[in-house]
């Protein structure tokens, strides 16, 4: 038995990673410290290059939260079925009820290659583990069934396909992320939830059956606790209290090598002098449509074509893959896989006009769309030079009450909400005012990224205000912000009509006084007669929803103080990377931990489907949204409801109330004075009510895809299962059923609808861009417009693109004995060539742990694509690398620097050098390694994009 004393940060982590040899259970004192666990000891397995399994059980036990009962299942199977295994919990899940062992590993699928598995028995299994089935298979848990085909999505292992002849398995693939798949011998498809499913077709019900603790899986288990001062059977005690000769605190740091991990908690180790601090998480996130045969796209030089597939050619002896595009007259271009990133997919309405070959229609549109451009990117040159200019004293961001108030968030931060965190804590620490936008869906913890911000600012001395465009979303972010900051003596106020003129005379005092720290209201807070002690920090909520006179009056503002946008309208990543530089912007991609989907189903108007809805909601003491769309008849609607539901309570919203009435009604429904709302649909999609879960739209046929799509946003804000019902009449039109079916198909949150997106693009391009600009973005497609937009911004700020030719005399491809479906190689080829350094890098370690090993084609490919990002506007004009050399040649009028040059003679055999560039040795596992050495020591101008493209050419 071993006890640490002053185990503090992440030692305990550290150390189980580290001396990891067998499986063990580890017992923590609550549940946030078990997510800390689960994060930090992943990052040091990744560190330490330990092959470990690690699981969570959460300690939730409301039988709705689907989430933490498929997390718990799957640390369950991994105790019972793999070697390796770390599992960690909250002391209160031991004593969780759950099936029996022998039933759970009775309820376990083995599906083997080679074997036989009766094939309704395999769907009737499913059934009842909890997957549901599909038409098509969208998100974890859902399993489809097409003849002998069956697709299951098994949580934590991934989209599996299991060929079947007759009762015979065939084949098993396993999909990756990228969209490519590779063959397994065997897959194992545990029970998703606590018990055994029965299905009534609408609600998750569960069979009652004899049941045992959690803590009966793991009693032969060795267990570490952490902070658990009353456990006599462990093997290893942690207790983050008394004194240490191992672990320091973070005044400890100084002279100790600092190595900088995606952690949540720092740690300081005084014996092994390191200190592991936390940086950014880079996540592999691949936000890209696969093309498929006989998609529209569009080339940067030829204009508007269909894709029509990939062929492989051998010239000279090397391989190389083209894509086949076909334009006007049925001419074909057969395009070098080095050129995919001169392709963008086009998402077109009606009839689309493709380009000729040599015609000069392409090059005027792009002309004309460059033109009208040049005003914007004007604009952004003189914001961004005018931001430069201005300097503030820089604020101190760390500091141990500023570590406290950090550590009081409830929950675990991802890793987007992470990355957002600390770029905001970078700008205040810096000399000039912070101009960042945050952008996430709506639930995606933007406000706590705020919050981090407001708290800097107030420990600094300064005041924060923080716009709303409604009083609604203003009273919710003062209830929020009060109840985070108050505890930490931050004195929060609110601002807005609901005050009486008394209450309004009493704030502004206090606020001019400086006795209030931070003021929320809507543009009331804008008014001349609100003066401020010493204004540091403007919070602004959807800025692009207020009026033309509020947004100048937000200028004078924020002149002279750090200013934070709130933004739950989708920036794509193509967006925010071409403003970089620009526009500073944290884009949160990641849904909360536990977000579940929200259930949607569609019925005919029933009354037996309302009753059944509402009644399921009421009884575990939620809210429900009845969105009725006809002002004339809905007090009607809401008294056949009141008949329904005599116990509920039910009140009306709509456009002809007064907005002091409809606010009021919004703020009882937030309370929870109100059961059930019945509601136009004015209600907006930022408020955040955790307690209301179930939507019903009568007559959804009439509604919009992008209305639909926000409607349903309103629930499913928490990990409580939300559901949405569709009700329509008998018959609906043809247009109306496509709206429904896209509804159905996209429901992962954050996932936007993907046939509404380009429509939400604009909008949010509009949004960040402050124009309006969709005509031409219809035009030539989104990403070809944010293309050309990068290129305007260039050309203006005086740095004009340079793409160096790289000329590669060595297989660099993917063979098709690697991956053999021709479409999974283009879509890869597609998503390399669009990615940055960093992400071709997450792309090979994804493929090497998918597939065990990547072929040296492949990894010479990803090299030589490292290489044309680095060297784009570096002063290169041409790379011409073959067996064991290659041959630089420099740009006559802005060669590299001199830093740059020198780099790369000390660190690679000079063959020759001369004015005009240098000869090196340079083996093929070395081409990386010149690529990372040129982006890194390169003097990259402020303006130079992150993703790039680059002219290569072919020996044909």
């Amino acid at each position: 038995m071993k006890k640490f004393y002053g185990s503090t940060g992440s030692f305990p982590e550290y150390w189980t990673v580290k001396h990891f040899c067998e499986t063990v259970c580890v017992v923590t004192d609550s549940e946030k410290r078990a997510k800390l666990f689960y994060h930090d000891a992943q990052v040091y397995a990744r560190h330490l290059s330990k092959r470990i399994e690690l699981s969570i059980i959460p300690s939730e036990t409301d039988i709705l939260d689907t989430d933490s009962q498929i997390k718990r299942n799957y640390a369950l199977y991994s105790v019972l079925k793999k070697k390796n295994s770390v599992v960690v919990m909250d002391r209160k899940a031991l004593d969780i009820p759950v099936r029996k062992v022998e039933q759970f590993l009775n309820s376990t699928i083995t599906v083997e290659e080679g074997k036989e598995i009766n094939r309704e028995y395999l769907i009737d299994t499913l059934l009842k583990n909890g997957y549901i089935r599909e038409e098509i298979v969208e998100n974890t848990g859902e399993f489809s069934v097409k003849g002998g085909f069956i697709s299951v999505h098994i949580p934590f292992t991934g989209l599996v396909e299991i060929h079947l002849f007759g009762d015979f398995v065939e084949n098993i693939y396993i999909k990756s992320k990228l969209g490519t798949r590779k063959k397994i011998k065997t897959v194992d498809i545990f029970p998703l939830y606590d018990f055994p499913v029965k299905a009534d077709g609408i609600t998750l019900q569960f069979e009652k059956t004899e049941d045992t603790k959690v803590s009966e899986y793991l009693k032969d288990i060795n267990r570490y606790y952490i902070d658990v001062h009353t456990a006599k059977d462990g093997k290893v005690y942690f207790f983050s209290t008394g004194s240490s000769d191992v672990v320091g605190s973070i005044k400890d740091r100084e002279g100790l090598k600092e190595i900088k991990l995606p952690l949540r908690q720092p740690l300081v180790l005084k014996d092994e002098k390191l200190f592991f601090s936390p940086s950014k998480e880079e996540t592999l996130q691949i936000d890209f449509e696969p093309l498929e045969e006989g998609d529209y796209v569009v080339h940067e030089d030829y204009g508007i074509g269909i894709y029509r597939g990939i062929e492989t050619r051998n010239i000279k002896g090397k391989n190389y893959d083209f894509m086949i595009l076909e334009y006007a007259g049925g001419e074909k271009v057969y395009l070098s896989y080095l050129h995919f990133d001169k392709i963008f997919k086009y998402r077109a309405s009606g009839t689309v006009e493709l380009d000729t070959i040599g015609g000069t229609s392409w090059r005027n549109l792009k002309k004309r769309v460059k033109g009208s451009l040049k005003k914007i990117a004007k604009q952004l040159l003189k914001l961004y030079a005018e931001r430069k200019s201005t300097k503030r004293k820089p604020y101190i961001v760390d500091d141990e009450l500023i570590k406290k108030f950090e550590s009081s968030f409830p929950y675990v931060e991802t890793p987007d909400q992470m990355k957002a965190i600390i770029d905001v804590k970078n700008d205040m620490a810096s000399d000039t005012p912070m101009e960042r936008i945050i952008c996430g869906d709506v639930g995606f913890g933007k406000t706590e990224v705020a919050l981090r911000a407001v708290f800097i600012a107030v420990f600094n001395g300064k005041q924060v205000a923080v716009l709303t465009p409604t009083t609604v979303l203003s009273f919710q972010h003062y209830r929020n912000f009060k109840e985070r900051l108050e505890p930490f003596g931050v004195r929060v106020e609110n601002l807005s009509r609901l005050k009486t003129r008394r209450e309004i005379g009493e704030i502004l005092e206090k606020l001019r006084k400086g006795q209030i720290d931070v003021i929320i209201g809507t543009h009331r807070v804008l008014q001349d007669d609100v003066k401020f002690k010493d204004l540091g920090l403007l919070i602004i909520d959807e800025e692009h929803r207020f009026g033309v006179r509020a947004k100048e009056k937000i200028r004078t503002v924020k002149k002279d103080v750090d200013t934070l946008y709130l933004s739950a309208t989708p920036i794509p990543r193509t967006l925010s990377m071409a403003l970089s530089g620009f526009k500073e912007i944290s884009v949160i991609r990641t849904p909360p931990e536990g977000r579940l989907e929200t259930k949607t189903y569609v019925s005919t108007y029933s009354e037996d489907v309302i009753k059944k809805a509402v009644n399921f909601e009421l009884n575990r003491n939620g809210q429900v949204f009845y969105l009725f769309n006809r002002i004339d008849k809905i007090e009607e609607k809401a008294k056949q409801l009141k008949d329904m539901f005599p116990d509920a309570s039910i009140e009306v919203a709509h456009g002809k109330l007064k907005p002091k009435q409809i606010e009021k009604r919004i703020i009882d429904f937030i309370q929870k004075k109100i059961d059930i709302l019945v509601s136009t649909s004015i209600i907006e999609t930022g408020i955040d009510i955790p307690s209301a879960n179930t939507l019903i739209i009568e007559r959804a046929d009439l509604f919009g895809l992008a209305q639909l799509y926000h409607l349903r946003g309103r629930v499913g804000r928490g990990n409580i299962q939300a559901y949405c019902y569709l009700l329509l009449p008998e018959r609906i039109t043809d247009d109306a059923q496509k709206r429904i079916d896209a509804v159905l198909r996209f429901t992962r949150p954050g996932s936007g609808l993907k046939i509404s997106m380009e429509d939400m693009r604009i909008r949010g391009a509009g949004n960040i861009l402050g124009v309006e600009q969709s005509g031409y973005l219809k035009a030539v497609g989104y990403e070809m417009y944010i293309k050309l937009l990068q290129e305007t911004l260039h050309e203006e700020a005086g740095s004009e693109e340079k793409m160096p030719i790289i000329h590669v005399n060595l297989d660099s491809y993917i063979p098709d004995s690697f991956i053999k479906d021709p479409s999974e190689r283009m879509n890869l080829y597609m998503i390399v060539s669009k990615a940055d350094i960093s992400e071709i890098e997450q792309i090979r370690e994804y493929l090497n742990q998918f597939y065990s090993k990547i072929p040296e084609a492949v990894s010479v490919y990803l090299n030589v694509e490292k290489l044309k990002k680095a060297a784009k506007n570096r002063g290169f004009k041409k790379i011409e690398i073959s067996k064991d050399k290659a041959v630089i040649t420099f740009e006559q009028e802005n060669p590299p620097s001199p830093d740059v040059i020198d780099g790369i003679l000390r660190h690679f055999g000079v063959i020759d050098v001369s004015a005009t560039g240098i000869s090196i040795h340079l083996n093929r596992e070395d081409i990386g390694r010149l690529a990372e050495l040129i982006s890194g020591y390169s003097s990259i101008s402020t303006f130079a994009p992150s993703v790039s493209t680059s002219r290569t050419i072919n020996e044909d």
